[in-house]
């Protein structure tokens, strides 16, 4: 399922992943649900915060390498969660929820279509009757006028204890027959004297769902739309304008 190999990058995916633009919306969406699952964790990002204020959650993700990291993190804090190693697209748990997770356009990695609907079927069966679900995705609109096939800086970002900086690039191209997304990102670390001390590239690829393409694989799947916001103040989606897609949906 993974968009690009994440064993090559999770020891610095808390590096330039550190955005907590989320954290309240997914905090307030948690409010009074008995079990939550997060579907594709990571590292914990989202996870820890949800975790530490108490919100009772599951985790999954299909990588080791970064499920290693956001156990050692649980563990350095004393806290605790229920943590499963598998494909999103693809799990089978003993419970079933009240609010099952999709943060961050994560949805976008699972590009077969064959595959997504697997996914949201996998999700339908594992909430309870009143459960909802919530997929972020990237709005094409916006997100694609950053594709042009060539290198873009993505930032500069501290390395931990002083070590250095990495410098993040990212190169993508679009296209709209099939609505993936291809390219690399391009990591280059250098040390506290300036010189390079080692680079890297992650080849990428990711489905770019329009409004009309997930609406209709969610329908599919016996999902119908409680909302549609632009963004995690919950704005009116606005087509031209909002920079997300954040569906909130439950079973029909």
């Amino acid at each position: 399922m993974p968009a690009m190999d994440y064993a090559r990058v999770a020891e610095l995916y808390d590096v330039y992943a550190q955005t907590d633009m989320d954290v309240q919306f997914f905090l307030q969406e948690a409010q009074g649900c008995r079990k939550v699952l997060e579907l594709t964790s990571g590292t914990g990002r989202l996870s820890l915060p949800l975790i530490q204020a108490g919100v009772p959650l599951s985790c999954l993700d299909s990588s080791p390498e970064m499920l290693a990291i956001l156990r050692r993190k649980l563990y350095d804090q004393g806290l605790s969660a229920p943590i499963y190693e598998m494909d999103a697209s693809s799990f089978s748990l003993p419970d079933r929820f009240d609010l099952i997770i999709i943060p961050f356009n994560a949805i976008g990695e699972i590009v077969s279509p064959a595959l997504q609907q697997a996914a949201l079927a996998s999700i339908h069966s594992h909430l309870t009757e009143t459960g909802r679900l919530i997929c972020t995705c990237h709005n094409p609109v916006i997100r694609v006028k950053t594709m042009d096939g060539q290198v873009h800086l993505i930032g500069k970002f501290a390395l931990p204890d002083h070590a250095g900086t990495l410098f993040l690039s990212s190169l993508e191209s679009y296209d709209p027959s099939t609505r993936l997304v291809r390219g690399a990102q391009f990591y280059e670390l250098y040390g506290s004297n300036g010189e390079m001390q080692s680079k890297r590239f992650v080849e990428i690829e990711f489905f770019l769902h329009s409004r009309e393409t997930f609406e209709t694989l969610a329908r599919s799947q016996g999902f119908s739309v409680i909302a549609l916001y632009g963004d995690y103040a919950r704005a009116e989606f606005d087509p031209e304008q909002s920079p997300f897609m954040i569906w909130v949906l439950r079973k029909q």
